[in-house]
């Protein structure tokens, strides 16, 4: 495997167990403890600790270790602010680009999924569904702050749904009371739908997650 492939493979191995919370928010690691869980040399997981660094998931803490970033009140506050004023202003001007088919898909989908099925499974689709909202508008600037953005919000869901299951099934509801709407093509209540959403998982986010990975 050539040198770049090692690094982006560590790179995406490293990220996904902090998106996944297998590292969860404020532990310390060490390079030998990332050395048995990549393949690789130092060099390889050096430069994705630094590619970490600068998507501020890591701290790298000279003789001492890196820091997974925590989640903190303020930040959390401001994902959802921004989740609020993006995501349904997408569906009411953008919604109608997708087609009904789309729509149709999704619908299936969402209600397939059983209450009390692998939370990742549900994840997966939900990541897919508001991404392609998101994504319809074409606009990078959007679409590069949603990706942002959905790396506190993956984490912060993860460690939630750690203590409860509750929400998932709430969401799965959520998600079919906005694509109702979608599928009769009246945007303003599938936009409205998607806003009460949001504030039911933010709701959500800050009452389960425990003060042991949430800070001020």
């Amino acid at each position: 495997m050539s040198k770049n492939n090692l690094k982006q493979q560590a790179y995406q191995m490293i990220r996904e167990k902090i998106m996944n919370c297998e590292y969860p928010p404020g532990i310390l690691l060490n390079e030998n403890m990332l050395l048995n869980a990549v393949p690789g040399s130092r060099t390889p997981i050096r430069d994705a600790l630094g590619r970490l660094e600068q998507e501020k998931l890591v701290t790298i803490l000279p003789k001492k270790g890196i820091l997974v970033a925590g989640l903190s009140v303020r930040d959390l506050q401001a994902v959802y602010e921004t989740r609020l004023q993006l995501e349904p202003y997408a569906v009411l001007h953008y919604g109608n680009t997708l087609p009904e088919s789309f729509y149709m898909e999704y619908y299936e989908k969402f209600s397939h999924i059983t209450d009390h099925g692998p939370a990742a499974a549900h994840y997966s689709i939900d990541d897919s569904y508001h991404m392609s909202i998101i994504q319809a508008t074409e606009n990078p600037y959007f679409i590069h702050m949603y990706e942002q953005i959905h790396l506190q919000t993956h984490r912060a869901r993860i460690l939630a749904a750690q203590i409860t299951d509750i929400r998932l099934k709430d969401s799965k509801k959520e998600h079919l009371e906005i694509l109702i709407p979608c599928l009769k093509k009246d945007w303003e209540a599938a936009a409205q739908k998607m806003h009460d959403h949001l504030l039911n998982s933010q709701t959500s986010v800050f009452r389960e997650l425990s003060p042991s990975y949430i800070a001020l």
